[in-house]
């Protein structure tokens, strides 16, 4: 019995050892999964958190690429931006030429001696300017002097002309000379007065003037064989042939005359031209010739540092060019500082068309994907809009602006700037 009383004892003692065991177990197995459901009901709610957090922070962000705050009066003044307003405008189409600076032709002068002689001073040299009138060289010319000698004798016999008529008139009163001597006497006297002018006209189609003529008799004797070449016009001196030293024939061909050397009167001794109005000279297709009117203005221009113009179309050729298959027109410049020289390369510019069109904005508004900044009461946001037609500054906007409305006309690139900015410090906060 006893023996039987302590197996029952330890049988009782292992049966509560092992179900407390399993207690244990099971405690433990449920006290784990309570924590994985509390760890995963955290991560739970702290990724909702996180996410939440995220699409604040990407709304913010995405607020702050499209608009920015507003500028003071100063600081848009600074950074040079402009604000307008939405308004109808004008779009002008041109046709764009390229030409090409000439000399005036029609004030153009190839001083050319009138007589053969022989160079005796050269006064002016290339580049000078001259007035009319004024000497540029003078020649001995044996053509001058007999000219000279011609009407210096035709005055002396028209003075004794001139006297023999007077005597023989006395005479005729007193009828000691009949009637038809005296008409004699007066023919011969209007003959000699016909030899002087006509000697003086030769004069005077030698370049003499009427005054120099008449101050002829007057002069020395040493002046006769001086022929005195003179500006025919105020101009510059563009071109000189005219040198020291260098001799040629009287029928030279070359344009090249020295002093000390014969002249002839094919030759060429200065160019003077007018530089106070120029040519300009652009060749049209044929295609753009029925847009283009006599009196249109041009609009000039060159890569040269020099100020726009304007000038009116003074010419049309009828006649297109067999070899560029172009016609020229021309224009008249005024040129007064002497800017616009000879060869220098223009392009013209002729109004051929207008388009009046609801909304336009100046070209600097209008961004490279086709946006424009407008004024809003938070700040400036970017509006997409639909562009139409356009001209050289300006551009026609059929949707996405409204007319009155506001928008940045100028300095557009500076906010698109500091928007940029901003996104890409907003990306690298994020990352």
């Amino acid at each position: 019995m006893r023996i039987f009383a302590i197996l029952v004892l330890g049988l009782v003692l292992l049966t509560t050892v092992l179900i407390t065991q399993d207690d244990a177990t099971d405690w433990l197995l449920g006290y784990i999964s309570d924590v994985h459901e509390h760890d995963e009901h955290d991560e739970h709610d702290e990724h909702d958190e996180h996410d939440e957090h995220d699409e604040h922070d990407e709304h913010d962000e995405h607020d702050d690429e499209n608009h920015l705050k507003l500028l003071s009066n100063a600081q848009r003044q600074e950074l040079g931006i402009k604000i307008s307003k939405a308004r109808s405008g004008i779009l002008r189409n041109y046709i764009t030429l390229t030409g090409e600076i000439a000399l005036n032709e029609e004030n153009l002068v190839h001083l050319v001696p009138r007589v053969e002689g022989i160079v005796l001073k050269v006064k002016k040299k290339l580049g000078d300017r001259v007035k009319k009138g004024e000497v540029m060289a003078v020649l001995e010319s044996r053509e001058v002097a007999d000219a000279k000698a011609e009407y210096l004798a035709s005055l002396e016999q028209l003075a004794l002309a001139q006297d023999n008529y007077n005597r023989n008139r006395k005479l005729q009163r007193r009828k000691l000379i009949s009637e038809q001597k005296l008409f004699e006497i007066k023919q011969a006297l209007l003959e000699v007065k016909i030899r002087s002018q006509s000697a003086a006209r030769k004069l005077n189609a030698l370049g003499f003037s009427d005054a120099y003529v008449k101050r002829l008799p007057k002069q020395s004797t040493s002046s006769l064989t001086k022929y005195q070449m003179v500006a025919p016009i105020d101009g510059i001196v563009i071109e000189k042939h005219i040198t020291l030293g260098e001799i040629l024939s009287p029928d030279v061909s070359e344009f090249a005359i020295a002093e000390g050397t014969v002249l002839s009167n094919e030759s060429s001794a200065y160019v003077i031209a007018d530089l106070r109005t120029v040519w300009v000279n652009f060749d049209v297709y044929p295609s753009d010739l029925l847009q283009i009117k006599k009196n249109k203005t041009v609009i000039i221009s060159s890569n040269d540092g020099i100020a726009k113009t304007k000038a009116n179309i003074s010419y049309i050729s009828p006649i297109i060019d067999k070899e560029t298959r172009t016609a020229l027109i021309r224009s008249i410049l005024p040129n007064p500082k002497g800017q616009w020289r000879a060869g220098l390369f223009v392009t013209g510019k002729i109004q051929v068309k207008t388009l009046r069109a609801r909304i336009v904005v100046p070209k600097t508004a209008l961004q490279n994907d086709n946006t424009i900044f407008i004024v809003t009461k938070d700040g400036y946001a970017l509006q997409p809009v639909k562009v139409g037609n356009s001209d050289e500054l300006q551009v026609e906007i059929l949707a996405g602006l409204k007319r009155g409305q506001a928008y940045v006309s100028k300095g557009g690139f500076i906010l698109k700037a500091d928007m940029q900015k901003a996104s890409f410090a907003h990306a690298g906060h994020a990352h």
